[in-house]
């Protein structure tokens, strides 16, 4: 059980990292379609991040709401403003780096909670995450 506990609450904190990453680039971005991009991604890790906060607080798990210490000091070396200085491409191929991280997390607690059907809404979201890592490879 605290593997699953464990992994959740990892996936509920690179969900927040994303959400984070996608409104931290968007605020530079000029580019319309890159904007556009960015602001689905936003509306998107907004409603993974309610689904999954729902569900950790009805089944008792206590969480916290930052993000990773490892996600500030990322967007602190400003990787992907210097991916933004490359233009859209470089937008993508940041955003895509970024979600396959992600899709870590999703893989470990699809896993730590197999058999679970109030998660199963989980692998729903990482098959939306590994299509958004697919939109962004192919514009960058």
């Amino acid at each position: 059980m605290s593997d699953m506990k464990d992994s959740l609450k990892t996936l509920h904190t690179r969900v927040i990292d994303s959400r984070d990453g996608y409104r931290n680039a968007v605020e530079d971005i000029d580019d319309k379609e890159v904007g556009a991009f960015l602001h689905r991604m936003i509306e998107e890790r907004e409603t993974f991040h309610a689904q999954i906060h729902e569900t950790l607080r009805a089944e008792g798990i206590e969480f916290g709401e930052g993000g990773s210490t490892l996600a500030a000091a990322h967007r602190g070396l400003m990787d992907l403003r210097g991916a933004m200085s490359s233009g859209g491409t470089g937008v993508y191929a940041e955003c895509a780096r970024g979600d396959e991280k992600l899709l870590e997390s999703y893989d470990a607690a699809i896993e730590a909670t197999g058999g679970h059907p109030e998660w199963s809404f989980l692998t729903e979201q990482r098959a939306k995450v590994a299509a958004a890592i697919e939109a962004a490879k192919a514009k960058a």
